[in-house]
């Protein structure tokens, strides 16, 4: 019983996580710049081996130096840039579900005020994620079957415990002023804490938007018959807008997340949807 009753909290958190977006449309304009400025690192780190320019590629087709170290520094711009973008969002949406009415500029002014961290915090966790990305590399292409096998258990163990650390990391430094080290603590502390709702949410955001992939990729190719590259061009668009509001909506539900565990009930928002006061895992809602 307890157990589907989590995965029903999860279920009607994701809906209202949904429709806090709804009503804060710059949390959108949050996710779509980042994502503009996340392809411009792409692009940008991939354009000197694309063009093969001397400085990024030896002769023999290995990469020079220079360039490795040019991608990092790409790779941590990329990070720090997504970290900024998504404190800007807890910041609104904490704003929202507090009962204010928040602004495009008062998730950017938040951001700005905790700049220091917020790039010191983007280091670490693009770090973390070339490392990730490095046991997948080495579990791909190793010839040997025990040390691919162990390379993949160590990128799949890891990162799920780095998941579950740092799922209410934002939060905790954008909201309370947490140096790193107690943040990451903290973290960790709230999510297990409130393990069962994290990932139910989280689950349930993830196959609605499924859901709504389905009928916009029939969509996407019905206009790609009459429209042709125009048709293509709306789909992407429409799949661009899919993504930025799932992104947006996981945000909103670890802000609703991190109040329950903070102030003891859901967020008012939630509480008049029928998610009234309850304590961790043992919920109380009115039909």
């Amino acid at each position: 019983m307890g157990f589907f009753a989590t995965i029903g909290r999860g279920w009607n958190m994701s809906k209202l996580s949904m429709g806090v977006v709804r009503k804060d449309p710059e949390l959108l304009v949050y996710t779509v710049i980042s994502a503009v400025m996340s392809l411009a690192c792409l692009v940008g780190m991939a354009t000197p081996q694309f063009l093969e320019m001397e400085w990024a590629v030896n002769p023999d087709g290995s990469f020079t130096g220079a360039y490795l170290g040019f991608s990092f520094v790409g790779y941590m711009l990329l990070s720090i840039f997504v970290v900024f973008w998504n404190c800007a969002i807890v910041a609104n949406a904490n704003i929202r579900l507090t009962g204010g009415d928040p602004t495009f500029g008062d998730g950017v002014s938040a951001a700005m005020a905790r700049l220091p961290v917020i790039i010191a915090w983007g280091i670490v966790a693009g770090t973390v994620g070339l490392l990730m990305k490095f046991l997948e590399g080495a579990a791909r292409s190793s010839d040997n079957d025990a040390m691919r096998t162990v390379a993949a258990i160590i990128h799949l163990i890891g990162g799920l415990v780095w998941w579950a650390m740092t799922f209410f990391m934002l939060p905790h430094l954008i909201l309370e002023g947490k140096p790193i080290g107690e943040a990451l603590r903290t973290s960790k502390d709230t999510f297990f804490a409130t393990w069962g709702e994290n990932i139910t949410s989280g689950l349930g955001i993830s196959f609605i938007a499924f859901l709504v992939a389905i009928p916009l990729a029939i969509l996407t190719v019905v206009l790609v018959g009459v429209m042709g590259p125009y048709g293509l061009l709306l789909g992407v668009l429409g799949f661009g807008l899919l993504i930025a509001f799932t992104a947006a909506a996981e945000q909103v539900a670890v802000v609703a997340l991190y109040r329950f565990a903070k102030d003891g009930e859901m967020p008012k928002i939630y509480r008049d949807a029928g998610m009234t006061t309850y304590t961790f895992g043992n919920a109380q809602t009115v039909g």
